[in-house]
């Protein structure tokens, strides 16, 4: 080996992780590029026309009115887009893609602070590359174009922010979240449980969520729109699909899709979990000392909502699949249930990007038996180590 080789080789090993990052990284770029051009039903139907409908509008004064059902923050980035001289879709997906690495940074940098590993080692590198190229990542914001990686990052910020005590900072960023998706409402049963046990926040950081939640809706009052609008747009989509499930993971699947009839027994359903897994909670038999049970019990939370739940859609378990990636990092045990969670989103994205694959009652019941599992998991491994 010639000697300007051999220093070349040796500069490799000796920075391959960050090597690593970087080609990850572009990589990752690479094959949201390709998707640059895939206009989604989403897309055609519903963010394309709001964008024209705002420029015609004049930009940010189209927030005066109600365009498409979508909270006022997310209405305001479209409205920004407008004034920018590129192609709307590019600027859709570009947007979101951004998110997808802040969310695969904030979740490797999670795991490795939990587990004292080293930023962009290989623990950092294996989460980053995980969550970048987990198929329904990479098809929700590059070739669907919709937004839940944004949300996602912000809740996942929050929960992490909570843990290590730095509570209006977590709340504010829980406010953005909520002013993003009204899905963040998933993980608000576990934050209003980890409140009552551990006592060492006062309930006043829930008006750090409510005043943010509230002051993203400035730019339409400056427009003219009146102040509870950030609060009626969330009350009229909760009325907008009277089906037991579109497309979802659901328990319901097992039962059946008469809205009317169940939609109330769902409800209280997945109240009575969420208000189990508390009262476990303040009993201390499921804990939240450490990382792993903190960030396990959240999912746990999660899972209940978006599996018991009415009229649930395919895209509201993406918060999931990043918790239970996470979960599994901490604890190798649990890697099977990121895998199957994973699956099943990607296998319910088909129905409406392809027409094909689609969740069944055969998925359903396996669903059933792997929250049921990942319940007595959890449970039984505070027993292992009380």
């Amino acid at each position: 080996m010639f000697k300007t080789e051999r220093k070349i080789t040796e500069w490799i090993a000796k920075h391959v992780s960050l090597l690593y990052f970087a080609a990850i990284t572009l990589l990752a770029f690479y094959i949201r590029y390709i998707g640059r051009t895939v206009t989604s039903p989403d897309m055609r139907d519903f963010l394309l026309p709001w964008y024209y409908s705002m420029k015609e509008a004049g930009g940010l004064s189209a927030l005066s009115v109600q365009m498409g059902d979508y909270n006022v923050l997310y209405q305001t980035l479209i409205a920004l887009m407008t004034y920018l001289p590129l192609n709307p879709q590019t600027m859709y997906k570009g947007l979101a893609c951004i998110f997808d690495y802040l969310m695969a940074f904030a979740a490797a940098g999670l795991i490795c602070e939990s587990l004292k590993k080293e930023r962009f080692g290989a623990t950092f590198n294996a989460v980053y590359t995980i969550v970048l190229f987990l198929p329904t990542v990479v098809i929700n914001s590059a070739y669907w174009g919709q937004c839940d990686s944004m949300y996602t990052f912000l809740m996942l910020m929050a929960l992490w922010l909570l843990y290590k005590r730095k509570h209006k900072t977590s709340f504010f960023m829980l406010g953005l979240a909520f002013a993003l998706k009204l899905q963040t409402i998933f993980i608000l049963p576990f934050i209003v449980a980890y409140y009552l046990v551990k006592k060492s926040f006062s309930i006043l950081n829930f008006g750090i969520t409510l005043l943010t939640f509230w002051l993203s809706g400035v730019p339409a009052y400056i427009a003219g729109r009146d102040i509870l609008t950030p609060f009626k747009i969330y009350q009229m989509q909760t009325g907008t699909y009277s089906k037991m499930w579109l497309n979802a993971r659901s328990f319901w699947i097992l039962f059946g899709d008469d809205y009317n009839a169940y939609r109330g027994m769902a409800i209280v359903l997945a109240l009575v979990l969420c208000g189990l897994g508390c009262y476990m909670m303040l009993l201390g038999k499921k804990k939240t000392d450490t990382a792993f049970r903190y960030i396990s019990t959240a999912a746990w939370f999660v899972w209940v909502c978006i599996y018991f739940l009415p009229a649930m859609h395919e895209r509201y378990a993406y918060g999931l699949d990043i918790l239970l990636i996470i979960t599994a990092f901490l604890d190798k045990k649990y890697i099977k249930f990121a895998i199957l969670s994973a699956v099943l989103s990607f296998i319910s994205y088909g129905p409406f990007l392809t027409q094909y694959g689609g969740v069944n009652m055969t998925h359903a019941l396996i669903e059933f038996l792997a929250f049921s599992w990942f319940t007595y998991l959890l449970i039984n491994n505070d027993k292992e180590q009380a």
